[in-house]
């Protein structure tokens, strides 16, 4: 309710015509499935969400863009989380947008590296805020700055509610065959979930890097992600061993049947220590915008081996 509120507020404050939200595009996507973790079913949820988004013309070359996005459960139809939530300006200058968003190294790197329909994992924190950012792309390449302000979701701490990180991603095309892309984090003031057992405020670094080739109906891809971290509070932990990640995968599709598959490899050294998981999926369109998908994550050691299956309506 907090982030609708502010989404509104600032919507006021740029002036942007009621007639603007009355013309808005709504969309969504309702994922329902069995999920079996190491034989245990369950009836699960495949992050199902629905949006509101659009834009209109300002004056003075500028367009006014804007987006809510919220969580929706299919288990008891409830709305457990918010995700994305901003209005902006663009023009040929590139765009500027407030609120929560799509982080620059999702945008760069995850997009390449995490293309599974549930378990795949690309490291890259997907969405943040609040925060300001910047977005400019062309033909050739798309970069994106972005500066979180204030805590969230209590991974954030800092009494004076100032700066809290800092994310540049840049991807540059390559032909029309692939792309390459770079992102870095620096997180000033993060505190590790409880689950970590890290305790104290910690400085962390992330740098990620990514490519992928498409041939055909087949996209093979490969990324790095290395995290370092040092204690920046009173109980002086020391370093973080730095963690690193590589990712290699691969997708595409069976010509026009409507049939889709992926595969995705991640290995993880370092602390914390994460499972190290395989995962394979199938799609199979049935039109009108609904699709049945099973993906199996294999975790090894580290986590229950899952399998899911969802049926999908996308709207």
């Amino acid at each position: 309710m907090r982030q609708l509120f502010v989404t509104f507020a600032l919507a006021g404050t740029l002036s942007i015509p009621s007639l603007v939200f009355a013309e808005a595009t709504w969309y969504g996507t309702l994922r329902a499935g069995v999920e079996s973790s190491d034989g245990n079913i369950a009836v699960k949820d495949g992050d199902s969400h629905w949006g509101i988004m659009g834009s209109a013309e300002a004056g003075e070359g500028l367009t006014v863009v804007y987006r809510f996005e919220h969580g929706i459960s299919t288990e008891n139809a409830s709305q457990p989380d918010g995700r994305l939530s901003y209005v902006g300006l663009s023009g040929g200058f590139g765009t500027l947008t407030v609120g929560r968003i799509w982080n620059a190294a999702y945008n760069a790197v995850g997009v390449i590296t995490d293309n599974s329909m549930h378990y795949g994992d690309s490291e890259t924190t997907y969405r943040h805020g609040p925060a300001i950012s910047y977005a400019f792309s062309n033909d050739l390449f798309s970069l994106q700055f972005d500066a979180l302000y204030g805590g969230e979701e209590g991974l954030h701490t800092d009494p004076d509610n100032d700066l809290q990180s800092v994310e540049f991603g840049l991807s540059v095309n390559v032909g029309e065959i692939g792309k390459v892309a770079v992102a870095y984090t620096d997180d000033k003031y993060y505190r590790y979930p409880p689950a970590f057992n890290v305790g104290g405020t910690w400085r962390n670094k992330l740098y990620f890097t990514a490519a992928e080739v498409t041939v055909s109906d087949l996209t093979v891809y490969a990324g790095t992600r290395k995290l370092t971290g040092y204690d920046t509070s009173s109980e002086q932990l020391g370093m973080i061993q730095p963690q690193k990640t590589k990712f290699f995968g691969f997708r595409g599709g069976l010509g026009d049947t409507g049939i889709k598959y992926l595969f995705q490899y991640r290995d993880v050294t370092g602390t914390p220590a994460l499972p190290q998981p395989w995962v394979f999926g199938l799609s199979k369109s049935l039109g009108g915008g609904a699709s049945i998908n099973f993906e199996h994550a294999n975790n090894d050691t580290l986590g229950a081996n899952e399998s899911r299956v969802n049926l999908t309506v996308d709207f």
